[in-house]
Formats: structure tokens, C-alpha cells, sequence
């Protein structure tokens, strides 16, 4: 009886893993004396909700850009009061999108895309400039 209960325990836990594929949710501290972000994965988009005005959040995504050299589309670029759109190349000519809205006077909304598909390695990337966005908030 026991092995029975063990062995539906564990197919849930399969089957739960397989129906929550690509929506991986991750903790990550923002840093000495900010909020914790909660950074969610949806499809090949990283989203989290930081303690920034609108205006910070933009210049702080800006210094990300240029920090890790990538190429801005001004074009392709532009923002209001109540949010944004940074977009970028990468040196693989990847499409960065950075799209910030304004949740509250105090609080943005960031999300983060590189590359057009759903994999390990563009999530990375979008991890990757999350963080070193992090150091300019």
C-alpha cells in the first residue's frame, strides 16, 4: 500500500512538472536595501516588478544596454508616462526588447525578451541583463 501511495506521489509530481513547462518562477534578491523581485518566466519573456520610477527604470535599462554593448534601435524606441519600449540587437543580432510599465509612482514593471523562441539560452540572456540592469537601480 505504501509503495502505491509513493508511486502516485511521484507520477503527480511528474505529471505537474510536465504541465508547468516554461513557466519556471525563480526568486532573486534586487539587492542591498531593495525589494525582492519575483522574477517569472512566461514563454521567452522575464518578468519582474522592481522599486523604480518609470524614469529611473528607463535610464537604468539604457546603462544595461550600453554596458553589455548592444546596439539600440532608436527607431524601434520610445516611451510615454505610462511605460516603454527599448529595443536592441545583441552581437549575435538577436532582438533585445525591453518593455517597461509604470505599476505605481514608485514601481515599474520590466519585460525582458532576447530572441524570437523559448529556449535555455535566451532565458539566460534576459536573466543575464536583468542583472546587470540591477546594478543601475
Amino acid at each position: 500500500m505504501q509503495r502505491i501511495q509513493e508511486w502516485l506521489i511521484h507520477s503527480a509530481i511528474v505529471v505537474m512538472l510536465f504541465a508547468t513547462q516554461g513557466c519556471a518562477l525563480l526568486l532573486v534578491s534586487a539587492g542591498a536595501g531593495a525589494a525582492v523581485g519575483v522574477v517569472s518566466y512566461i514563454g521567452n519573456e522575464l518578468r519582474v516588478t522592481q522599486d523604480a520610477t518609470l524614469n529611473h527604470a528607463w535610464d537604468a535599462a539604457n546603462a544595461a544596454m550600453r554596458d553589455l554593448e548592444f546596439t539600440i534601435i532608436p527607431a524601434e524606441t520610445h516611451k510615454d508616462g505610462l511605460g516603454g519600449i527599448l529595443q536592441g540587437k545583441n552581437a549575435k543580432q538577436q532582438r533585445v526588447q525591453i518593455q517597461l510599465l509604470r505599476q505605481t509612482e514608485q514601481t515599474t514593471e520590466f519585460r525582458i525578451r532576447v530572441g524570437e523562441f523559448d529556449t535555455a539560452a535566451n532565458k539566460a540572456a534576459a536573466l543575464l541583463f536583468y542583472e546587470k540592469l540591477k546594478t543601475h537601480l
